[in-house]
């Protein structure tokens, strides 16, 4: 499966969000590949990805499902968000 993160600059931000997901995976025997993108390149990433995950909160993709990692920089709801994220990639194993 493949997993978009974006940020504003695709480099800071999103190396933090890809290292919290790479630990989610492994935690939860899930193998997936973690492409890094500025959110003006999501666009370019989309083709067969399983996950969006935004530093923004205003990222629209059509037919992928986006998720905002404001907890994982915050520290605040990533029991949350890691559940959503989960539910997400083995659905999509189903």
């Amino acid at each position: 499966m493949k997993i978009v993160v974006a940020c504003g600059s695709g480099v800071a931000t999103s190396t933090v969000i890809a290292s919290k997901i790479k630990e989610l995976l492994d935690k939860n025997d899930l193998k997936g590949n973690i492409v890094q993108c500025t959110l003006h390149e999501v666009d370019s990433h989309v083709k067969g990805a399983t996950l969006i995950v935004s530093s923004m909160p205003n990222l629209v993709v059509k037919d992928v499902p986006v998720v905002v990692a404001f907890p994982y920089i915050t520290g605040i709801g990533v029991e949350e968000l890691n559940e959503t994220i989960l539910a997400i990639l083995k659905e999509a194993q189903d």
